[in-house]
């Protein structure tokens, strides 16, 4: 029998059952002359019918790969091509799930704590090691002054918006003009705020129920402090050519301090920092070998550069909106003065 073995099933025939072994070690199971299964030194292969050679492939060790792997192929005919799922495998070591459909591709990979997610082999979406889901972004954004969100979404140029909320009924068959919660903001206390959609109009509220306040008083001098407020006009340095009313913020801190977030000429400083060709951090908390893969691997740009230790601005912001209580009521001031003049 030498080297190869062959036994055949039905041998009277010459398209009977076949299990062949070669030299190499390999095993095929034949019928009719067409291979139907084959055993090599590192797979499974059942053949496939149609336009394909097998059907499911079970492995390890793939050329190019290093991995372990279960593939199912479906009959490009019919425009069906199967899945895969790799284990531990690629020049990542990556955990990969794979499912091909006509013209798609849907894929969640585990690398170094990553999870992509993409369609037509492009990636739209990834959660990070931190847990962060970013949709059109690479790399969760922090300027050391805000913190790496739970959710981000980044819009691109040419799109209106970067982030839709949608109002539909509760089997979500068709959308519903009546009022809906579209997002709420919850804290250590409950439910801070919301944003809410009626049929025309969207409302952006904050907690305001008299049950969750004390102390209430409505004398109090409002003229007084709002005649200490300095409106003005100005443009933004990173918008030289738009002039907007507004206030300076460390000039109503002093007089509506819940109108304002931050100090006065306050800076932060941050450790390992991306910073793009602009000069601003675009991420903090990056070690210097991460920051160099990440620019091979797209997720930071190729223009960025890295600094070990970063101080900048923490800039105050405000709200304009707590303004409106001292507005009302040094109206009403003046309205009862004027009353008052003209009786």
């Amino acid at each position: 029998m030498g080297d190869i073995m062959t036994c055949k099933i039905n041998a009277d025939t010459s398209d009977g059952l076949k299990i062949v072994s070669d030299t190499s070690g390999n095993v095929d199971i034949q019928n009719n002359g067409t291979t139907k299964a084959a055993f090599t030194a590192n797979s499974l292969v059942l053949s496939g019918a149609g336009t394909e050679t097998k059907s499911l492939e079970i492995g390890s060790g793939r050329t190019g790969d290093g991995a372990s792997f279960v593939d199912l192929i479906g009959d490009s005919t019919y425009g069906d091509y199967g899945g895969r799922l790799l284990r531990n495998g690629g020049a990542n070591s990556a955990t990969e799930l794979v499912h091909r459909g006509t013209g798609q591709l849907a894929f969640v990979a585990q690398d170094a704590g990553l999870i992509t997610l993409k369609t037509s082999n492009t990636e739209r979406a990834r959660i990070d090691s931190a847990g962060v889901f970013m949709s059109q972004a690479t790399a969760a954004y922090s300027d050391g002054t805000i913190g790496k969100g739970a959710l981000q979404v980044d819009g691109r140029s040419g799109a209106r918006v970067g982030m839709t909320l949608r109002a539909k009924n509760s089997d979500g068959s068709a959308f519903v003009t009546s009022a809906v919660g579209m997002m709420g903001f919850v804290n250590g206390n409950g439910t801070v705020g919301t944003i809410n959609t009626s049929g025309s109009a969207t409302s952006f509220n904050t907690s305001s129920d008299y049950r969750l306040k004390e102390n209430v008083a409505y004398t109090f001098d409002a003229t007084t402090r709002l005649k200490q407020l300095k409106p003005a006009r100005f443009n933004f340095i990173a918008d030289a050519d738009t002039t907007v009313d507004g206030f300076l913020a460390h000039e109503v801190s002093s007089i509506v301090p819940e109108a304002i977030t931050g100090t006065k000429d306050a800076e932060i400083t941050t450790k390992n920092n991306v910073i793009n060709a602009n000069g601003h951090v675009i991420d903090t908390g990056i070690k210097e070998a991460d920051w160099t893969e990440g620019k091979e691997d797209g997720v930071y740009p190729s223009d960025s550069t890295w600094a070990a230790s970063t101080t900048k601005p923490d800039y105050q912001s405000i709200d304009q909106s707590k303004l409106v209580p001292l507005l009302v009521k040094t109206i009403q001031e003046l309205e009862a003065r004027i009353t008052a003049l003209e009786s």
